[in-house]
């Protein structure tokens, strides 16, 4: 039955390889693209109404949904894309919407010479799942220079949440699975534009020299444990460059699964539980995932 309505496109029997950085998965039975915060509460309340678990989206980049799919509504965010500055002392506040990329929130501000969220430029993903994960690299996280989020619960209802409300840590928020960010402020500094640029396409250049940007991944796969890299762990199991099926340990750097072309979630997943495996055996160390398992066992 396809939802009435609903502001926004809606997608039915969404294939979700299509959907997420990986290029894997099954499909979904419906995929809505709301476009505020009234649009992703008439979301919730359809799917409440059909009985149906939900789930949101960005732009799917540390996400691997099962090849049988996900028996769940998709609220995806990437709609929601507005940025707007506003000028203060010292800076300007930055509000954003959650489907914004990420990287371009950042280049905007370099181009007014706003300098906060420079050192998280190349990292892929949108605003919200940016937050909701408290993304980081080089040292910063995206909640450095956070002021406030706006979410919308399991109930419809809209909320702001100041930053010192939000519990955050390495790669996670108290942000629940049930609230789905719509957008945030940011206060940003004023700082030189040329030096911010100049520090912004370095570590773009090291992220291409690192990474491998030239095949579907989901980026890292594994949380950094004990101080060490993750990718330390698993290049000591001699594990780079493994493969099962077409999805491959990368060689270029370890703590990235890479499709060849054709791989499978359960490729992938199989080599998720063989480099746990094996880093468990050489080193004592227990990985843990980065990224998030969608519709395999124990979930819907």
């Amino acid at each position: 039955m396809e939802p009435r309505g609903i502001r926004g496109r809606v997608v039915t029997g969404a294939p979700m390889k299509r959907y997420t950085s990986m290029r894997v998965g099954g499909p979904a039975p419906y995929l809505f693209y709301p476009e505020d915060a009234a649009g992703v509460a008439e979301a919730i309340g359809w799917l409440a109404r059909k009985k149906l678990p939900f789930r949101f989206l960005g732009k799917g980049t540390n996400v691997i949904v099962a090849d049988r799919g996900i028996d769940m509504g998709i609220i995806r965010t990437t709609g929601m894309g507005h940025l707007r500055f506003r000028t203060t002392v010292g800076g300007a506040l930055c509000d954003a919407g959650a489907g914004l990329p990420l990287k371009r929130l950042i280049a905007a501000a370099a181009a007014r010479g706003l300098s906060g969220l420079e050192k998280l430029y190349g990292i892929p993903g949108t605003v919200g799942g940016a937050i909701k994960m408290n993304a980081g690299s080089f040292g910063a996280a995206v909640s450095d220079c956070l002021v406030s989020v706006v979410c919308v619960d399991e109930k419809g209802k809209v909320r702001t949440m100041q930053a010192g409300e939000i519990t955050f840590g390495y790669r996670r928020s108290s942000i629940r699975e049930t609230e789905c960010i719509v957008g945030a402020t940011f206060r940003l500094a004023s700082g030189d534009r040329a030096a911010i640029e100049a520090e912004m396409d370095d570590l773009w250049r090291q992220r291409l020299e690192k990474h491998p940007m030239d095949l579907p991944s989901a980026g890292s796969v594994f949380k950094n444990k004990s101080g060490a890299p993750a990718w330390t762990y698993i290049d000591r199991a001699g594990l780079r460059g493994f493969t099962a099926g077409r999805a491959c340990v990368s060689a270029k750097h370890p703590n990235f699964i890479v499709n060849l072309g054709g791989a499978t979630a359960s490729d992938v997943l199989r080599l998720i539980e063989t480099v746990k495996k094996g880093v468990r055996e050489t080193t004592g160390i227990e990985l843990e995932e980065e990224v998030e398992l969608w519709g395999f066992d124990g979930d819907a």
